[in-house]
């Protein structure tokens, strides 16, 4: 019994690992969030999903107490679809002057007092340099090093784990 009540007393004690929430203003807004097609765009449009998910993973290097809430308002996904196509592609042209762009507020939390906040457009000129990219086939494979590097210099104080 002093087992059980020594690890529920070691559990309570530790810190609760980070939590990242993330929220879209507006995505029927968004400059560009079709990733497979054109059309309306909601919360559960596959970029937006996966745009989420590289968020959460890049938040899992935070402290554990930490908690980071990020509002995406607006997305423009390197590259862009082909219009002429019909019916339209989900082929993406990619040109150095199409470069990822993702404007979002962020708020970083620890026990209720505001560690970092701000807005900013997260962006990549360098988008098609990226040696790692060009070997990927990932959906979202442009923005995630993006966002990865934003993150890391904002949020983890420049640290890469």
């Amino acid at each position: 019994m002093r087992g059980i009540v020594w690890i529920a007393g070691v559990l309570a004690a530790t810190p609760a690992a980070a939590e990242v929430r993330v929220s879209y203003v507006n995505p029927q807004g968004f400059t560009d969030a079709g990733l497979f097609a054109p059309g309306p765009v909601d919360q559960d449009a596959p970029a937006l999903v996966g745009l989420r998910r590289i968020l959460e993973r890049a938040g899992q290097r935070l402290p554990p107490g930490q908690d980071l809430t990020v509002e995406v308002l607006d997305v423009d996904l390197a590259g862009y679809l082909t219009p002429w196509r019909s019916p339209p592609s989900s082929y993406r042209v990619m040109d150095p002057g199409t470069w990822p762009r993702i404007r979002l507020r962020y708020t970083l939390t620890q026990d209720g007092r505001t560690l970092a906040s701000g807005e900013e457009l997260v962006s990549d000129m360098s988008y098609l340099r990226r040696p790692a990219v060009m070997r990927s086939t990932a959906p979202l494979r442009f923005e995630e090093p993006m966002m990865m590097d934003w993150f890391v210099t904002t949020l983890a104080g420049g640290q890469r784990r």
